[in-house]
């Protein structure tokens, strides 16, 4: 029987519905200060505040709002889940700063893969039979949520730039990973007693939040990344950081583009056929392997690591 020694023994079904329960109270405590903030931030009306929140005008209020709903929605749920249920917090979270420089450049070489991939799969999502006006309702959505962006995300000065990576890179990197693998995934990890169901569940709800079609694929495909990244590592920060990569190399050449006069952003999205998905897909299979030989030496050194050890070496052993 698997003994985790740092749980303060909540059953797995009833953190699992805690943490869900705190992330609803997040989204309801969320809306009414997003609100507030924008009452103070602007003066406007909250009648007209869904259209008024695509004029440039009110870009800081904007990016104000955006910071404090995903707090409220991702992190500070996780953080009081965790504090409840957990006698080291930290620890369950995969706090910690044992990161090898080889881990990190693996992490670089999977993160270029994905651009590939992402690609194939965007391309994959398209050709994906559908009723005409499913395409129809899909594609307008598609379309209505680009050109919001466009609208909105007009990145064209540095600090702006500087802003946009804080803003839409770091911050969505690190409370949707906090929430999404350090929080969810941990659970069902735990639960099922293995990581692939849970990290595929876990990418699911990921993916779905989102809340696209055309790139349900590529989020899904991101999130299983993600979640294998932090199973391996038990380090919550590579995951952050790779989030974060990947979050900001798509604002940067969002900058670029529109610094050199780009106005339809699909113009910057990257298309690349089926084939080379696969490809990069193998290639990515085997940096992950090699990822997982150096995290196994680094948790030589966390001896008093309290996740279920049985589980990871039995399912490392078999990819080896």
């Amino acid at each position: 029987m698997l003994i985790d020694r740092n749980s303060k023994n909540f059953s797995y079904p009833a953190q699992f519905g805690l943490l869900l329960g705190l992330i609803g109270a997040g989204i309801i405590i969320g809306f009414f200060i997003s609100v507030i903030t924008w009452l103070l931030m602007t003066g406007r009306s909250v009648l007209s505040m869904e259209t008024d929140m695509l004029n440039p005008q009110y870009y800081s209020a904007v990016m104000t709002i955006q910071v404090i709903s995903t707090f409220l929605m991702f992190f500070l749920p996780a953080i009081f889940f965790s504090i409840i249920c957990y006698k080291n917090p930290a620890k369950f979270l995969g706090f910690n700063t044992n990161i090898n420089i080889k881990q990190v450049l693996l992490l670089l070489g999977i993160l270029m893969l994905t651009f590939p991939l992402s690609g194939a799969l965007a391309e994959l999502n398209k050709i994906i039979p559908l009723p005409n006006n499913w395409t129809t309702y899909f594609k307008l959505k598609e379309d209505t949520r680009a050109a919001e962006e466009s609208a909105l995300i007009n990145i064209n000065s540095f600090p702006r730039y500087i802003i946009s990576l804080i803003v839409i890179g770091f911050f969505p990197g690190l409370f949707e990973e906090i929430a999404f693998r350090a929080g969810l995934q941990n659970i069902l990890t735990r639960w099922f007693k293995g990581p692939v169901l849970a990290i595929i569940l876990t990418a699911t709800l990921f993916s779905l939040v989102h809340i696209s079609y055309y790139g349900f694929l590529v989020r899904l495909a991101l999130g299983i990344i993600l979640g294998f990244i932090f199973y391996i590592s038990r380090n919550i920060w590579l995951s952050v950081l790779f989030h974060f990569l990947y979050n900001g190399l798509q604002v940067t050449s969002l900058y670029f583009y529109t610094l050199s006069g780009s106005k339809d952003q699909k113009e910057i999205e990257d298309h690349f056929p089926v084939w080379a998905g696969i490809i990069a897909l193998l290639l990515i299979v085997y940096l992950f392997r090699e990822f997982k030989k150096i995290s196994s030496l680094q948790k030589q050194e966390l001896p008093d690591d309290d996740f279920p050890k049985d589980d990871f070496q039995n399912w490392a052993t078999s990819q080896s």
